[in-house]
């Protein structure tokens, strides 16, 4: 692939990411809003649970070769049998320890009632496993228009038709799980149905391919203890309820972060892939991918942290109050996520996948040591080490990845400036929009002081002409943005 084909169908694979991360992100928050009221606290910390242990038995199970199959540079028939080999005889020896091990872990918790959906995971990791082949195949070929419309409906039906309908009838924690089981089916067979890859496994795998899986396996092991073992001591320490709502505020601030993640990566991993061999090319990649996302995560995520309270009354009720200072506490700490996993992509494509899973696996131990040190304060102060860890984690990686490719650090501050500075100007909008009346109602005071913050941040922006945004950034747009009058209009708007 030419560098002019590979920017064209990378801007196209862009635009479609985002496409469809949006899409996601709104059914997300409508469908979440609604199972969160149906539902409440302590069946949220039920499915965090049972999430938590079909994460782990995927990434087990999977052992990278999702990530490989993309990263590979020559891709055979006899590597993808290979890859399916690996991850039925893998997940067949999850799925049997998942049965053994559900009626212990339900008691770990004393919740007797989560034995039956933890069994149920052993069907689900099997399920997840075989969907990632065709998912992956369809990211190597840039194909993400179809990718995320596969998801996106498959999300809708799942959890927005399944879920809800049996939250309604009283199904309880089931509820989510058929509705988790329905998504993985549908992704499975639609993506399936457009890239026919064979079926047929091959129990044996390469040297380089076992040793490219282990290392991406490592780092995505690190990287669910980062993000669930805090879970379990939270669910231990404080209780299923209080689990819930933590999971309840963490869902809030990390819905758009992940569908970010996500995005970026399917994008990340291939075009870091093939620039490998190309360290300036990479670094401006690099650039122009994390000044993007400062400029949508840093201004967002400071309007989470500093709403957080009308934020969580508007959209889950008065049940879910325990919750405000959670989610301002994540909000902080999801920026440097997304980052962080950023980072690990170019780090994964260049090599390093082993040096991001030590330092996460290190990261991942101080959070849980933080935790239980502090198993005594109440959890809205205890929860503030999260942030701490995730902003060591973002440091971390970026720091090895900017020696790897000898990134200066002052490029990296000049790509995410615009980034910065609007986060400031959403805490600064926020505060001085206090003046707002009270006697109006909490629901009209918050549209209010929400309108008036958007507002403000878009003063900025036209008033910036570009120079909020990164000169990798810059670039990139000025040459798509097309010839017409529209595009004429944006480039006048922008500054660009």
């Amino acid at each position: 692939m030419n560098a002019a084909s590979l920017t064209e169908r990378t801007f196209s694979a862009v635009l479609w990411n985002y496409a469809g991360g949006f899409a996601r992100a709104i059914a997300q928050l409508g469908v979440q809003v609604v199972l969160a009221r149906l539902l409440g606290p302590h069946v949220y910390g039920q499915f965090t649970i049972v999430l938590a242990v079909v994460g782990l038995g995927w990434f087990i199970a999977e052992s990278g070769m999702g990530v490989a199959l993309v990263q590979v540079r020559e891709l055979t028939n006899e590597v993808i049998r290979q890859a399916l080999g690996g991850m039925l005889m893998q997940g067949a020896l999850v799925a049997v320890v998942l049965i053994i091990a559900a009626p212990y872990l339900a008691a770990l918790f004393d919740e007797p009632g989560l034995t039956g959906p933890l069994m149920a995971c052993s069907a689900l990791v099997l399920l997840q496993s075989m969907s990632n082949i065709s998912s992956s195949l369809l990211r190597r070929q840039f194909d993400m228009k179809r990718l995320q419309f596969i998801q996106v409906a498959a999300y809708a039906v799942g959890f927005g038709g399944v879920g809800i309908t049996l939250a309604a009838l009283g199904a309880g924690v089931w509820s989510l799980v058929g509705a988790f089981a329905t998504q993985s089916l549908i992704t499975w067979l639609a993506a399936y149905r457009l890239v026919r890859h064979p079926l047929r496994p091959l129990f044996r795998m390469s040297a380089d391919l076992r040793s490219y899986g282990m290392k991406v396996l490592g780092s995505t092991l690190a990287s669910w203890m980062a993000d669930n073992l805090e879970r379990v001591v939270v669910g231990r320490v404080w209780g299923v309820a209080a689990l819930g709502a933590y999971s309840g505020a963490f869902g809030l601030a990390r819905a758009p972060a992940t569908l970010l993640t996500y995005s970026v990566q399917s994008m990340s991993l291939p075009i870091a892939s093939r620039l490998q061999d190309d360290p300036e090319r990479l670094r401006r990649a690099y650039c122009i991918v994390a000044g993007g996302l400062a400029l949508v995560l840093l201004p967002v995520f400071s309007l989470f942290a500093v709403a957080a309270q009308p934020l969580v009354l508007l959209l889950y009720g008065e049940r879910w109050n325990e919750a405000v200072p959670l989610l301002a506490a994540c909000a902080v700490a999801m920026p440097f996520y997304v980052l962080a996993a950023n980072t690990g992509t170019f780090l994964w494509a260049t090599g390093a996948a082993g040096r991001e899973a030590i330092s996460q696996s290190v990261l991942a131990a101080i959070l849980i040591a933080g935790f239980v040190l502090l198993g005594s304060w109440p959890l809205s102060t205890a929860i503030w080490i999260v942030p701490a860890v995730h902003i060591l984690r973002a440091a971390a990686t970026y720091l090895m990845l900017s020696r790897r490719i000898e990134l200066p650090h002052g490029r990296t501050l000049r790509a995410m400036f615009g980034g910065i500075v609007l986060g400031l100007v959403i805490v600064f909008g926020w505060e001085i929009s206090a003046w707002v009346p009270k006697d109006l109602g909490p629901s009209t005071v918050a549209v209010l002081r929400l309108t008036f913050v958007g507002g403000l941040a878009m003063l900025a922006v036209l008033a910036s002409r570009g120079a909020l945004i990164g000169p990798e950034l810059r670039s990139v747009i000025r040459g798509r943005i097309p010839a017409n009058r529209a595009g004429q209009f944006a480039q006048r708007v922008l500054g660009i």
